[in-house]
């Protein structure tokens, strides 16, 4: 369903103890990110219904601020969400569902609000509930196995050693030694912009691989969601179109905002709510984001969700 205003929104009835699934942003997006008043507003409602909310989120491949659970909590509590119960989930302390380690602290809830804020991706083109769930709730070693498969191959003959592949890596995986490059791959996303930056075609990603990652990241999803249906709690998502930006929050430089403020959508299944999220953007700004790679993306949701 479409709100213009986030204030507008009606929630589903809930109860018990409920995680807002919340990315909160990092330093390049502290302007752009859903910000504390916005996630008030959410967090108030349910409160007002009678759930005890927590904001949650787990941390991240890259060796920034929210690297570690202690590192994310910081960084929770100095941008603004000191005043919200906000649980870090365990990369240790995690239960195997569908072949992913998800954090007990979120499966213990009784059930998930999907807080997402609308904006580009560099892997999958577009972000909201699906990467919000498929990659955000998995620990660190789940979203090695979503991400593994798309890393970069490095063929040293066609390397100049440049170092233009070395300024794309925002997570600072790339350097030159000598007369060719060496890549980080133990926390490498694949996110393929190092690939898309190389003059020469010295690093590129094997035909097929980004496809399987995106299999990987919808069944991810699916596991997730099913868990909380099949015992019958429920999980609602609330898109945010407001400031989207070019690439994600997670990004040191989100890049500019391609596309008016327009609203809210909200539903049960993350891929419709993804979709018309996505139909919003492009009738403003049909050129906003990479929609080739979301639609790659979308054929294999459609598979999970559709």
């Amino acid at each position: 369903m479409f709100y213009k205003n986030l204030k507008d929104i009606t929630l589903p009835t809930m109860k018990g103890r409920v995680a807002v699934k919340l990315h909160m942003g990092d330093t390049g997006s502290l302007k752009t990110r859903l910000s504390p008043e916005d996630v008030s507003i959410i967090v108030n409602k349910l409160r007002e219904g009678g759930t005890k909310p927590f904001l949650f989120d787990t941390t991240t491949l890259y060796r920034r601020a929210r690297y570690t659970e202690e590192g994310y909590a910081n960084f929770a509590r100095e941008h603004g969400f000191d005043g919200f119960d906000v649980i870090i989930g365990s990369d240790n302390e995690c239960k195997d569902i569908g072949g992913y380690g998800v954090p007990k602290a979120l499966l213990a809830a009784d059930g998930m609000l999907v807080l997402s804020h609308a904006k580009g991706h560099s892997f999958t083109g577009f972000g909201g509930a699906l990467k919000n769930i498929g990659m955000g709730c998995v620990n660190k070693e789940g979203k090695r196995k979503i991400h593994m498969l798309s890393k970069p191959v490095y063929d040293e003959s066609k390397c100049r050693q440049c170092g233009i592949c070395v300024d794309a890596c925002e997570d600072h995986l790339i350097e030159i030694r000598g007369k060719k490059i060496v890549i980080d791959m133990k926390d490498c996303s694949g996110c393929g912009e190092c690939c898309k930056a190389c003059p020469t075609g010295a690093l590129f990603q094997k035909e097929g691989s980004v496809e399987e990652s995106f299999d990987r990241f919808n069944g991810a999803a699916k596991a997730i969601v099913s868990e909380f249906m099949e015992k019958g709690r429920p999980v609602f998502c609330v898109n945010v179109l407001k400031n989207i930006t070019e690439r994600c929050d997670c990004s040191e430089n989100p890049g500019r905002i391609v596309c008016p403020d327009i609203g809210c959508v909200t539903g049960e299944n993350p891929l419709k709510v993804d979709l018309e999220t996505v139909e919003l953007i492009k009738k403003k700004s049909p050129s906003a984001l990479d929609w080739k790679t979301w639609n790659l993306f979308v054929k294999k949701a459609e598979n999970y969700f559709g």
